[in-house]
């Protein structure tokens, strides 16, 4: 079977990687009200609807870039085992394509992560050949790596289809602003899923030391009661006691186990 990378065999990665062009070309004027907005509007967005933070972050990015297609990828494993980045949140012309996926090791996000720094790609086809089968021409990329601490890594990516839009160092600044905001609210996420989860777990460790203690206090009733008897023989007062210690150690780690689990349970009612 041919690989990818053997079908690009006839043309070299550094030839459609233009990044230095971006230091040639004039940047177009800061526009800090519109940018100002499009934060303002993300920053609410991220505490309203955490869920579709990401989408849109991406259509924001469009606007601040004047793209025709943005894109957030995600690196993964799909359920073959391979590592891929998925196209997690998409704006623009191509915004149907959201969910598709290229290789983790021949991809342009592959390629912006492995270096961590901004790329400028042109005509990603010539050396990534699946992108012949877009139905509109990547004609040029710009792509900034970002990630989250023990987290996913991936990149948030602007597309021109045309020869018409040739992005700037302007287009750099605003997305390394806009893979902060991404950053940040995947890692917001990721917390909450481990407290939810932490939460979780706590109450059913609590609701076992409640199961527990019910039936512990009748036993250990049941014991002193036996204790107070009068006629009881050496051996067996001996064995009470010895119950009676082992079933006060069992009560203490019950008693444990809920006072841990109380600062969840209050987290719990606070969310």
């Amino acid at each position: 079977m041919t690989s990818p990378q053997s079908l690009s065999a006839t043309i070299k990665l550094e030839s459609i990687v233009i990044t230095p062009q971006l230091q040639q070309r004039s940047s177009r004027q800061i526009d800090l009200q519109k940018e100002n907005a499009a934060f303002r509007e993300l920053a609410d967005h991220l505490t309203s609807e955490p869920d579709e933070f990401l989408q849109m972050l991406v259509e924001q990015t469009m606007k601040l870039c004047d793209a025709d297609t943005v894109g957030i990828s995600v690196e993964e494993v799909n359920d073959k085992g391979d590592k891929i980045f998925r196209w997690v949140a998409m704006a623009g012309e191509l915004k149907h394509l959201i969910g598709g996926t290229t290789p983790r090791d021949f991809s342009p996000c592959g390629v912006c992560v492995d270096q961590n720094q901004p790329l400028l790609m042109d005509r990603l086809d010539r050396f990534f050949p699946y992108f012949k089968d877009a139905p509109l021409p990547f004609v040029e990329a710009l792509l900034i790596p970002w990630g989250v601490s023990e987290g996913p890594v991936g990149t948030l990516w602007i597309v021109a289809h045309s020869d018409t839009r040739k992005f700037d160092r302007e287009d750099v600044r605003l997305m390394g602003c806009l893979t902060a905001f991404a950053a940040g609210a995947i890692r917001l996420k990721q917390t909450l899923l481990e407290t939810e989860r932490a939460i979780a777990a706590a109450q059913v460790v609590a609701a076992m030391a409640h199961h527990i203690n019910n039936p512990l206090q009748g036993a250990m009733l049941a014991l002193f009661c036996a204790k107070s008897k009068s006629d009881l023989s050496p051996d067996v007062r001996e064995l009470i006691l010895i119950a009676d210690a082992e079933l006060q150690r069992v009560a203490g780690l019950s008693a444990e186990l809920l006072r841990k689990t109380t600062p969840a349970r209050s987290m719990s009612s606070d969310l």
